[in-house]
């Protein structure tokens, strides 16, 4: 990118709030920090300092082979993160003040894998920690001259507060406790439980047909704590799977629990979200439970008077949609093909009146 550092800084400020705002992109922002810079590679990552493990949220300038290689291995042996670990949140630093250059040529992580991507040295800055956790902002370099470098990790220095700003706002537009009300109301009308559960199983929401569906048996339950309890093995596992931040979503698990008189399909999804909401809250797992024997939709003339018109495979579709699932989420949920799914939502748009998820929501409302 051509210009003056302070041009350059004004450039990519606009570029992070326009990311934030939805007038571009993350990926457009760190592409373009990626071009200040000869022959270097940008990340955006997170880094557990306990777990010692850690993942590549964004890239750029890094191929695919290269991401799945750190985040499988050598995030757990990146010598500069102890160090990092440690700095102060929004100072730019270069590699040699968190490693003396002399020690780092002596590291598999060096030899294998710095060196493999083309890169000699970087430039890295904090923009958050919580919990030995931090959320960080890389540039891999070509070059190890601290003088090259030194200026590299000043426009980071700058660009830092407006990165934690603008994750602040988004932590804010996330921290809502009412945010999932619509959606359980609308799964509720349908007599579908829906359980939203979070890093440690816990709980963050949950609706009424679920609290009942749970009530009824031993094998799904609440901790004290407000926890879930599954003691199904398979869906446990496949439960502990994709609460794990490094898990991309997978297919949806599926099982039939017997609870007392009563049989029940239980599905989990792994939620979508962009990279800054996952470090934030963690990964978000959706629970749907639903009955298999028994009616499993009440009178929707009682429940919901403004859906009467839509068929029951149209309903859960505008259920999911309102709880915040994406159209293919909500396919997989329903185990039909997107196709389907998408001819469900214009159904549903066309005897509602509407023509957008946003719509569609604001119309379901009581």
């Amino acid at each position: 990118m051509p210009g003056s550092p302070h041009a350059k800084l004004e450039v990519l400020t606009d570029l992070i709030y326009g990311a934030l705002f939805g007038e571009t992109s993350w990926q457009a922002f760190l592409d373009a920090l990626t071009a200040t810079m000869p022959d270097a590679k940008s990340t955006l990552f997170f880094h557990d300092a306990v777990a010692r493990t850690g993942g590549l949220s964004l890239s750029s300038g890094l191929e695919t082979a290269e991401i799945e290689a750190y985040n499988r291995y050598y995030a757990a042996i990146n010598p500069w993160m102890p160090r990092a670990a440690i700095r102060p949140i929004g100072l730019g630093v270069i590699a040699d003040q968190m490693l003396p250059r002399e020690q780092l040529l002596k590291t598999e992580f060096y030899n294998d894998y710095i060196r493999w991507i083309g890169c000699e040295s970087s430039v890295g800055v904090t923009i958050m920690r919580e919990h030995g956790r931090s959320f960080n902002l890389s540039t891999l370099t070509f070059s190890a001259d601290p003088d090259f470098n030194r200026s590299n990790a000043e426009l980071l220095s700058d660009l830092a507060p407006h990165l934690r700003r603008a994750f602040d706002f988004i932590r804010r537009e996330h921290s809502n406790p009412h945010r999932d009300e619509n959606g359980l109301a609308l799964f509720d009308a349908i007599g579908i439980g829906i359980v939203y559960i979070g890093e440690d199983q816990a709980i963050r929401s949950i609706n009424s047909a679920a609290e009942e569906m749970i009530a009824e048996g031993e094998a799904i339950g609440v901790s004290t704590t407000g926890r879930i309890l599954i003691n199904d093995n398979e869906l446990a596992s496949r439960l502990s799977a994709l609460l794990c931040r490094r898990v991309p979503a997978l297919s949806p698990a599926s099982t039939r629990i017997r609870m007392k008189n009563a049989s029940f399909k239980c599905t989990l999804i792994k939620m979508q979200s962009d990279f800054i909401t996952d470090f934030l809250e963690g990964p978000r797992v959706a629970m749907i439970i639903e009955r298999t024997r028994l009616p499993m939709c009440p009178d929707p003339d009682d429940a919901m008077p403004r859906i009467d018109r839509l068929t029951a495979a149209e309903m859960r579709v505008a259920a999911g949609i309102a709880a915040g699932l994406s159209l293919r989420e909500v396919a997989r949920a329903n185990d039909v093909s997107y196709e389907t799914a998408r001819s469900h939502l214009k159904n549903i748009y066309s005897k509602l009146g509407v023509n957008s998820q946003v719509g569609l929501v604001r119309r379901l409302m009581p």
